[in-house]
């Protein structure tokens, strides 16, 4: 069973070890800094996944310890943003955690199917923005996007939106 407050739409009491649990209605508070969207996407996972839920800091604070848990400036900076696409720097954070992920690039339906099960970050390379996945609503994704509006997106991103802004480079957590 998931901790009290915790949803993951569609599973039992039943659970298999190793089952990944995520709060999907956690806040998404938008970014302070044009760059940084990477380090909150990550950010909204751990605090999500409470694989780090840093009680005792502001949504602000964890996301200046998560920017130099990816690597400031090497990985992440205010000139590129995340430095490699793949987010290879995002899951090397998550190894830290010795949470598995896996980082792929994805169609839409493959990742529609995976957003039902599991939570992560992705990447459009004609969006150049990281947003998270908190699951699926009807036929679209429903992201944590800590720039609502850019590029005409906000909560939702249907296959229409995935395409035009594509491809995407997923990074899941297994």
């Amino acid at each position: 069973m998931p901790p009290d407050g915790w949803c993951f739409e569609g599973v039992d009491d039943d659970q298999e070890p190793g089952q990944i649990w995520w709060i999907q209605t956690l806040a998404m508070p938008a970014q302070y800094y044009g760059w940084t969207c990477s380090v909150c996407s990550l950010d909204w996972v751990l605090r999500a996944t409470g694989i780090d839920p840093r009680p005792n800091l502001s949504v602000y604070e964890s996301r200046f310890a998560t920017c130099h848990q990816i690597g400031y400036t090497e990985n992440v900076n205010p000139t590129w943003g995340l430095m490699d696409a793949t987010g290879t720097a995002l899951m090397a954070v998550l190894r830290e955690y010795n949470q598995p992920a896996t980082s792929a690039h994805l169609d839409f339906y493959t990742v529609y199917q995976y957003a039902q099960i599991t939570t992560g970050m992705m990447s459009g390379a004609a969006w150049y923005h990281w947003i998270a996945l908190r699951g699926v609503q009807g036929d679209a994704l429903w992201i944590a996007n800590s720039a609502p509006g850019y590029k005409g997106i906000y909560d939702t991103l249907t296959k229409a939106q995935f395409d035009a802004l594509g491809p995407f480079n997923v990074v899941l957590l297994e």
